[in-house]
């Protein structure tokens, strides 16, 4: 309303400035025509003005809450994506919690297959050893027989030769 006023004003100074020059100017007949033509602008255009403005103001406030909703959809996304890395980083946890389960468990079947892997091997040696041992004695007896047969000067009876060699196996 203020700004009307001043409009008014600056609309009417010429004529106060030029009404006093005792002139044959036409600028209170001009004046008051513009005045006459701005009214008449205002009056048929005034609706057609305020629907643009209102048309604006619509679209503004349309753009405005499109940007809301935007924001809304990003602020719900990004909680999504949060609770999406809370979930992987509790997924994370739970492989990586039972990683190490497994990991304890196939060392303690590592360490179990290897104790009876040692056990098997003690098991084989001295097997090996029992075997080598009785080859030994076998080698032992061969000889023992061979070298009382082979004499012919002496002559035993068998009770004698397995006698014999049971003292010298033993």
């Amino acid at each position: 309303m203020r700004n009307g006023l001043y409009l008014l004003g600056l609309l009417f100074a010429p004529c106060v400035l030029l009404a006093s020059g005792g002139g044959d100017y036409d600028i209170i007949e001009r004046t008051i025509n513009f005045v006459i033509f701005v009214a008449l602008v205002y009056y048929f255009a005034a609706n057609a003005i305020k629907d643009v403005f209102k048309a604006r103001r619509d679209g503004i406030a349309n753009s405005l809450a499109k940007i809301q909703e935007k924001l809304q959809d990003s602020k719900k996304a990004k909680q999504k994506a949060l609770n999406q890395v809370e979930e992987a980083k509790k997924t994370a946890k739970d492989i990586v919690e039972a990683a190490h389960k497994e990991s304890a468990i196939i060392v303690q079947k590592i360490e179990e297959s290897t104790k009876n892997e040692l056990e098997n091997l003690v098991r084989q040696y001295n097997e090996h050893i029992a075997f080598e041992q009785k080859k030994a004695e076998k080698l032992v007896v061969d000889e023992i027989l061979s070298e009382f047969l082979n004499k012919d000067s002496i002559a035993l009876s068998k009770d004698v030769l397995i006698q014999s060699l049971l003292k010298k196996a033993a």
